[in-house]
């Protein structure tokens, strides 16, 4: 057992070990938890306690007779599909509020989000979508770490860092990160370096005889126009002419076929 585990953290466990009830005695072990100091010297007894309350939380969903949800239930509806992470109480829910149209309950308490939530930003032609995993760090919550383009690790110090790491590790999920904290307030520098680290092309299309759409159609680094126009229309394949290339080049308007790889930011104007 880790040296310096507060009176308090006795007191619950105490009760957890007592308890018969299931609910209850899972909300005594997330409060247990929520009590164990964060440190080096803890993680493997938080580990340990992640563990046990990932067991419980699957046998109340079988007491209940209820299918095992595999994956957490939020789709993807952005262009880049980015899990927010990080222990409790590093700033999530304030984050995701600040950059999107999400209504996050923010507390001093720990361990307030208790499921997983969504909201989208729309930047620079991208829409991401961001999602708050709750700091319990649940199998059925990673899922959605496992199903995004991009982690966003929130850390406020290195041994936060590394624990994050290690729980990543621990669930075999091996994603891009970006890492950020919160006490850092500049939200545009953190969306373009989502967008880089990203390695996505942002193309706008461009009506004959008219000026370029606002929305950017996103594909990854390496596209060619075929994937581009496969995107839009695969049907449009067939009656392909070429397309017209408008970026900041003295090549601009140039004429380019099928096999063209596209850059960020470029204006394309296919002739079909």
């Amino acid at each position: 057992m880790p040296a310096n585990l507060p009176a308090e953290w006795f007191a619950i466990e105490k009760e957890y070990l007592e308890e018969r009830n299931l609910e209850r005695k899972i909300e005594l072990l997330k409060k247990l938890i929520s009590a164990t100091p964060k440190h080096k010297g803890t993680e493997n007894l938080l580990a340990e306690l992640r563990k046990r309350l990932s067991r419980l939380e699957d046998q109340l969903e079988k007491k209940a007779k209820k299918p095992r949800k595999k994956q957490a239930s939020i789709k993807k509806t952005g262009d880049l599909f980015v899990a927010i992470l990080g222990l409790t109480k590093s700033g999530k829910s304030s984050l995701l509020n600040a950059l999107t149209n999400a209504k996050a309950e923010v507390s001093s308490l720990p361990y307030t989000t208790k499921e997983p939530i969504t909201g989208v930003c729309f930047f620079e032609g991208v829409a991401i979508q961001f999602v708050e995993i709750p700091s319990f760090f649940l199998p059925k919550h990673m899922s959605l770490a496992h199903a995004s383009d991009l982690l966003l690790i929130l850390a406020n110090s290195e041994e936060e860092k590394a624990e994050v790491e290690r729980i990543l590790s621990e669930q075999k999920i091996e994603k891009k990160k970006v890492f950020w904290s919160i006490d850092r307030k500049d939200y545009e520098q953190l969306l373009k370096k989502i967008i880089e680290e990203a390695e996505i092309v942002r193309v706008f299309t461009k009506p004959i005889g008219k000026p370029k759409e606002e929305k950017a159609l996103v594909l990854k680094k390496g596209s060619s126009l075929k994937d581009l126009i496969e995107k839009i229309n695969k049907n449009w394949i067939k009656s392909f002419k070429f397309a017209r290339i408008f970026d900041e080049t003295e090549f601009s308007g140039r004429r380019v076929g099928l096999n063209y790889l596209l850059k960020d930011r470029d204006v394309v104007e296919l002739h079909v």
